[in-house]
């Protein structure tokens, strides 16, 4: 019975200390804007589906960073982030599956490409071919 009780004692302090691990969101994260040049930036506009918070473009050290800060948007099959030259799906380089509906991150890309040119970053929704929001770099 000793053995039982000790037992359960343990179980509930080892899960108590068992914390879920939340992913840091931190604007930052895995790029330092500390040195980094400010090319442009825009609040997101919702299309199909309400979408806010704010990207913007950097570049550092040979390449662009694409940065979001407090994003948030509807979950969808197969979310993309496109950096086109319109709102539409036809003239875009594809920059990366979203990482998350809601939070900070960013995405690197090749500094070759003009965001004069590509100057709008589209949410877009591959499986049904839907714009879920956009916002125009300025």
């Amino acid at each position: 019975m000793k053995n039982k009780t000790l037992v359960i004692i343990v179980t509930i302090l080892f899960l108590a200390g068992c914390k879920k691990k939340e992913k840091n969101n931190s604007l930052n994260e895995g790029f330092d804007t500390e040195g980094a040049t400010l090319i442009a930036q825009s609040n997101f506009s919702s299309n199909a589906h309400t979408t806010s918070g704010r990207v913007s473009v950097y570049s550092k050290d040979g390449s662009k960073q694409l940065v979001f800060d407090g994003f948030k948007t509807d979950s969808g099959p197969d979310l993309r982030v496109y950096l086109s030259k319109t709102t539409t799906n036809k003239d875009f380089i594809n920059i990366g599956n979203l990482k998350s509906t809601n939070g900070n991150f960013n995405y690197s890309f090749d500094n070759a490409v003009n965001t004069s040119e590509y100057k709008y970053v589209l949410i877009w929704c591959e499986d049904f071919s839907v714009l879920f929001g956009n916002a125009l770099l300025h």
